[in-house]
């Protein structure tokens, strides 16, 4: 009997070790940073957003008054194998800049359509303790007209590499830390880009997350070029965002999320809110 308990109590202690060592490995939510999905699965994300600027990190433009980007953006990830995805966002966006004259009468000037479409892969290196990974990222300027008064993005080009590591840390949640680096074709400067998320579950449906996602400038950007007419879109600026989400699980396949993203600081771009209504849905 004394060897039968024995057993029983070290066959438990292995079956605790195999589950705090799962919790590990696993992040809190089914999708973040370095982790890939299983081959064949998919990550959806329909997301409606609400940014809103009214004045600039360094002098406002003269006679600017408020800039607003209202759009709809569907992000997917699909495991192409379980340590290769693929990644897609595609936005449908509805743009206004109001500016004053020099009578003082307030002009609107407004565009709507598809804006830049990001595409790319990310593949999974090693999946624990640390998970990292490597992503590359295309950004698809074609499905608008960059020679607009107010146009809908630069028109340029974008090839980035990021570097993604990660890790769970079971009931505490997880961790993320990327850096990468973004060539911009043209006349924009190239950007380091850089991002540290923290996620975690409260009980079993409520989950939480934050970032600190940044943008920093390389200063090779054309001096000469003109920039277009979105103040969001300077041939050069430095960003930084503070992303604040809470969510709650219906399911193992549903999930709604509400996220605040205030600009904290930069320069040459605008200051202002990003607000973003999300449904989940794993597959």
């Amino acid at each position: 009997m004394k060897n039968t308990s024995k057993i029983s109590t070290c066959l438990r202690m292995n079956a605790v070790k195999c589950i705090i060592a799962a919790g590990i490995l696993t992040p809190a939510p089914a999708i973040a940073g370095p982790w890939t999905l299983e081959a064949g699965r998919t990550y959806n994300k329909p997301a409606i957003n609400f940014f809103s600027g009214d004045s600039s990190f360094g002098p406002d433009q003269e006679g600017f008054e408020n800039f607003e980007d209202l759009n709809f953006t569907y992000y997917n990830e699909t495991g192409i194998t379980d340590n290769l995805s693929f990644i897609a966002s595609i936005p449908i966006k509805d743009i206004s800049r109001t500016d004053r004259n020099a009578a003082g009468v307030a002009v609107t000037n407004s565009t709507s359509g598809v804006g830049d479409i990001d595409v790319g892969l990310r593949y999974n290196l090693s999946k624990g303790p640390f998970v990292v990974a490597v992503q590359g990222l295309f950004k698809a300027p074609y499905a608008y007209d960059s020679d607009d008064s107010l146009p809908l993005g630069n028109g340029q080009e974008d090839f980035e590499g990021r570097f993604q590591l990660g890790r769970g840390f079971g009931k505490a949640g997880y961790f993320v830390a990327e850096a990468g680096y973004r060539f911009r074709s043209g006349a924009p400067s190239d950007e380091f880009r850089y991002l540290l998320e923290y996620g975690i579950d409260v009980g079993k449906s409520v989950y939480l997350r934050s970032k600190l996602d940044g943008i920093l400038s390389i200063n090779n950007d054309t001096p000469q070029a003109q920039a277009n007419g979105n103040p969001t879109l300077p041939l050069a600026f430095d960003l930084a965002k503070l992303e604040l989400t809470a969510g709650y699980k219906f399911n193992k396949t549903w999930a709604i999320e509400f996220t605040g993203t205030p600009n904290l600081y930069g320069d040459n771009t605008l200051t202002g809110t990003n607000f973003q209504l999300a449904l989940i849905l794993q597959l």
